[in-house]
């Protein structure tokens, strides 16, 4: 019984450090939302929505440094959506959302960025790109 336990504490150890490394590379997304559809694509770059409220989150690195300028589309029936930008030490660095849909940041290669999603109620689609 005692050798059970342990082996189920190594497997969940090793599952946690794999969620780990996986969300820090970017390919995890942590989410907590309310939605009665959501169907999120390219690695949180679009998604489609119904009657949404929540945040989704993932980490984001950068090729290079230099400037990236943020193009924000958005297709809202009903409610908000915001983008959020945050830099290592979780401080906004930029944030779209209805009125502002545009902007840029300067990031550094291999940093770790997070891109968050806010909704707010929302139903519509949302696509964001960077250059």
């Amino acid at each position: 019984m005692k050798g059970f336990s342990i082996g189920w504490v190594v497997v969940l150890a090793g599952m946690a450090l794999l969620f780990y490394v996986l969300y820090i590379n970017g390919y995890m997304i942590m989410q907590s939302k309310r939605a009665l559809m959501y169907v999120g694509t390219d690695r949180g770059k679009k998604a489609s929505f119904t009657s949404c409220s929540g945040y989704t989150k993932r980490v984001v690195k950068f090729e290079e440094d230099r400037s990236y300028h943020f193009d924000l589309k958005l297709e809202l029936t009903k409610g908000d959506v915001m983008v959020e930008i945050l830099d290592s030490g979780k401080q906004c660095l930029l944030s779209l959302g209805q009125n502002t849909t545009e902007g840029s940041i300067t990031a550094e290669k291999g940093k770790r960025y997070y891109m968050v999603v806010r909704f707010r109620a929302a139903s519509g689609n949302y696509t964001i790109d960077w250059k």
